[in-house]
Order: C-alpha cells, then structure tokens, then sequence
C-alpha cells in the first residue's frame, strides 16, 4: 500500500490508542475490532509494517508485534514480497448483524469509549461535560422529597412525562419563542434517547439522512447503528449551506434531516433566522421531519441566539429537541422533545416499549430547577466564558499557528490546525498524556482533517495544563512548515 491508503487504514481505527495497556495489543484489538465488525473482508491485505508505522506515528516495532499477534490469534498470514492478508473475517462470514452495528458505532465513538473505559490521560479534551450547576441541583435535591411524596400514591409510571415537568418546559419553550402546550411535550433520558427515537421511527437500513457535516459524534453513531445512509452538506460560518441542504432533500428524499442550529456541535455556529425559516418550510412544504437539537441552546455568552426553526412552523413535523444536561446537570438524565401531539404519541409508544418512562425522582428535580433557568444560565454564562477566556489565552501563547473563530456560545473551539493531520496529531498527543477529539471523528464523510474539537469545560487550572501538553505534542508532531493552509474563511 501507498503512503495515502495506509493513512486512510490508521484512520479507519478511530481511536485506537485511547484504552490501557501495551500499544501493540490496542493496535491488534482495533484491527481485529474491524474484521469482526465485517469492515475488512477475507483475503483483505493490511498495510506494511513501516508503511503503517509512519502512518499511525508509532514504531515499526509496535506493528511487528501487532501483527505478530493477529498470526497467533489465526487472523492473519504473512508471506515474503506479499505482505500480510486476512484469513478470516468476522461473524463465521455472516453479514454484519445490528448488534454488530452497534458495536462498530461504539468502537467509533471516542467519547462513549471515554466515559467507560479507563484512560492514562492526564487530560482529557473530549466529551461536554460541565459538573452540575451547583448550588441550584443541591438545593433542589433538598426540597424534592416533598413534590415526591406527594406522588406515592401513584403507580410511578408516566411514559410521557411527569405532568408537572412537560408544564414546565412547555412554559419554558414558550418563552423562548416557541409557543408550547404540555400535551407537545415528551420526556426523555436526555437529547441521546430522543436521537435514537427519532431514528426507530423515520429511518431504516438504506433510507437517507441528511446531516450537517461536521456534526455531533453521537447522531453519527445513532444513525449509522440504525443502518441509514448519510448524507452530509457542510458547514460554514453560517451554519449549514442552505443550496447544498436544498439539493440533498430534493436528491436524497430523505427520512429525516438532522439540525443543530445554535451553537452547533462541533463549530459553534449559529444558523440565522432567514435560514431558520427556510429549513421550517421545508418541513412544512414536503412533510420531512426535522430533528432540531437544541442541547447547547441555553449556553449563550451574552447574546441570546433566534427564535427555534420549530417556531416558525409550529405544526410542521419539526422535533425541537432539548437537554438538562449541559445547563444544569447530567445525572438528571432528563430532556425533551417538542412536536405536534399526534407525533408526540407515535414517538411516547416507542419510548414505553423501552422503558415505561423516565424517573419520577429525575423529573421531580428537573421541574423544579427549569423555571430557574435564566438563573442558572448566567451562572453557566460566567463559568464557560472564564474557562473560554483561559484557552483562548494559553493557545495564543503556546500554539499561536493555531487558529479558530471565537463561538458565541456552547462548550468548544473548532481548532484548524496550519498543517498535519488531526488525527496523527491526536495519536502525538495521547503518547504526550492529553486526549483529543480529531476533527475526521465529527465528520460523516470523514473529512475536517485539518481541524481538532477541543472542550473548555475543565477546571481552568487543568486547561492549562492540558494546553501545556498539547503544546508539547505539537512540537515533536508539527511537520516541517511547507505551505500553509489558506486563511481561514470558512469552518470546513
């Protein structure tokens, strides 16, 4: 193999260093990883020892080894002047069953990967994760015995929703812009059950979505679990390009189209109204459901983004989708979805076949915290834009060819890189102990090489840090200065 197919191989095994133990063990997992998942067929031949050596920035000796023990394991044959071929595929041959599907989207996932599995690290620039908004969740975990106890009479199972919740996020919504009733409003664990809802019910193997590229690394997984074909339009500064958008839907007749407006994951752009508007009457035009996730919507720094797309087509089948998670706290694992009633009850009947509903503890404090949202959001507004400010700072200091576009909201900076490539960079990186989200892993058509996600939701004290490291990284990463890439005029 070529230099540029080799790349493309080490990029196809994702993260593959991330876990614990010897890196020729997880370069031997990952590889087998793939041929179990179907990815790589019989007969398959793998890079070369040092072609595949440059490629992942690792010894040669750590692919020797690799290799060594995929020959042991039957996985591979090796001869002189051919190189070293599968011998066996996954699943005795079969093709890839969903289970295998789902695995294969959890192996991609790096930020699944690094909530259950244990990382040497020192830093980790990876998920959006902000430790709950205290002392607002401590003091509602203090007064909620009261809503509960006034619930035990009850059986305990509401699958749409705690009645006194879907109150409280129809007013929230409604004062956002978007006029609400209760009976328009699911519950459920959180933005990811609602992605994963919407995808039961609008896709199946082969029907198209179409998805901003990039986008969140989450939706990728959902929708790729769930057998649909991705279709990307990109980003820009703007947000989704309305012509390309336009053209896939009239191409693709796709069953879903999933939208992050504001503060977009992973850019932090902010999608304007004229737009907004034209995407809401595609929906309503020709009846494509709209996934509009709003998870980051409430983390503005200061200037408050449009009106939702949804409200601009209240009865169109638009899915505005929102999260406790990010403004007040994960472990209520608590969310909505906001759509017209008739919807509401096809999605309520595939979350009861799952589980009946969320907990009514969880639900009972989230109805609590929200009518406190625009005091909780100017307790997260301070906290972001200090640990904002200190990245922005160390990497100005520290890595000054780095450049990005200071978002207006959200947790991260969509870092372009002045050459390399993100994902070689991110593998330096780990070897330096900082972990990094490369750019191609928020990419459906595995572009944005050149860029890297990188969260300040860390204490401000371990972005420095992890800033430090970064800056070590890249000086025993950083290719010989050749051309630089172009000025950065649009995100990708």
């Amino acid at each position: 193999m070529h230099l540029n197919e080799s790349r493309a191989f080490g990029n196809s095994l994702g993260d593959w260093a991330a876990g614990s133990g010897p890196a020729y063990r997880l370069l031997a997992a990952a590889i087998r990883s793939r041929a179990e998942a179907g990815a790589l067929s019989v007969g398959a031949r793998l890079p070369a020892e040092r072609s595949l050596a440059g490629a992942l920035g690792v010894s040669r000796t750590t692919v020797v080894a690799a290799y060594d023990l995929l020959r042991q394991e039957g996985w591979l044959e090796s001869r002189r002047g051919s190189g070293s071929r599968l011998l066996r595929a996954g699943s005795r041959g079969m093709p890839v069953a969903v289970d295998d599907h789902h695995r294969a989207g959890f192996e991609r996932s790096t930020i699944l990967r690094s909530l259950v599995e244990a990382s040497e690290s020192k830093v980790e620039f990876m998920g959006l994760h902000l430790p709950a908004a205290s002392p607002f969740v401590a003091e509602a975990l203090e007064h909620v015995a009261k809503d509960v106890g006034s619930l035990l009479g009850h059986h305990g199972y509401w699958p749409v929703g705690l009645p006194s919740l879907r109150a409280a996020i129809a007013a929230h919504l409604t004062k956002s812009g978007l006029p609400s009733h209760p009976e328009e409003i699911l519950v459920t664990h959180g933005a990811q059950e609602a992605i994963g809802l919407a995808a039961s019910l609008f896709l199946s193997p082969g029907r198209a979505v179409v998805l901003e590229d990039p986008t969140y690394v989450g939706a990728i997984d959902v929708f790729a679990a769930a057998g649909a074909r991705l279709s990307p339009v990109p980003v820009t500064e703007h947000g989704v390009r309305m012509d390309l958008l336009r053209d896939a839907v009239a191409r693709e007749a796709p069953g879903l189209i999933y939208l992050m407006p504001t503060f977009q994951n992973p850019t932090g752009v902010v999608t304007p109204e004229s737009h907004r508007r034209e995407i809401a009457a595609i929906a309503a035009e020709r009846g494509i459901p709209v996934f509009e996730d709003d998870a980051l919507a409430n983390l503005d720094m200061g200037h408050r983004p449009p009106r939702p797309i949804a409200a601009f087509a209240p009865s169109a089948p638009i899915l505005s989708v929102g999260s406790f998670s990010k403004l007040m706290w994960g472990g209520l694992r608590a969310g909505w979805i906001r759509a017209p009633e008739a919807l509401i009850g096809r999605l309520a009947r595939r979350k009861a076949l799952g589980d009946l509903g969320n907990s009514a503890v969880s639900q009972a404090v989230a109805a609590r915290l929200l009518p406190r949202a625009a005091e909780i959001r100017e307790f997260r507004r301070k906290q972001i834009s200090e640990r904002l400010a200190v990245m922005e700072r160390e990497i100005s200091r520290l890595l000054p060819e780095w450049t990005w576009r200071r978002p207006g909201g959200g947790l991260s900076l969509w870092v372009r890189l002045p050459r390399g490539n993100a994902v070689e960079f991110a593998r330096a990186a780990q070897r330096h102990g900082v972990s990094i989200l490369p750019g191609t892993i928020c990419s459906p058509s595995n572009g944005c090489s050149e860029f890297l996600r990188l969260p300040f939701v860390l204490e401000p004290a371990k972005i420095r840090d992890g800033v430090r490291l970064l800056a070590e990284a890249w000086r025993a990463y950083a290719p010989a200065p050749q051309k630089e890439r172009a000025a950065l005029e649009v995100l990708v």
